[in-house]
């Protein structure tokens, strides 16, 4: 299945780029989308290890990491927004 994964704010510079692609195991929930990213990229774990960070799949705040995945969602990564 595919998973979009659309990044907000710092984390956007940082990669830049507004969203990714990941084609996963069709079982996978949002625990195990995690872990995948974290073994592609390092750069997740920081992302993963930051509590200010909210994450969201298709407009909904996760609650529950073991959350199933399904073909076609988008993770949104949305990190504290700051300014005046």
């Amino acid at each position: 299945m595919k998973i979009t994964v659309k990044y907000f704010s710092w984390i956007r510079v940082k990669l830049n780029k507004h969203e990714d692609l990941f084609e996963i195991d069709d079982k996978s929930n949002f625990q195990d989308f995690k872990s995948y990213l974290i073994q592609k990229d390092n750069f997740y774990l920081e992302i993963f290890n930051d509590d200010s960070i909210k994450f969201f799949i298709n407009f909904k705040e996760i609650e529950n990491e073991e959350i199933k995945l399904h073909d076609g969602d988008e993770l949104g990564i949305l990190p504290p927004v700051t300014g005046g």
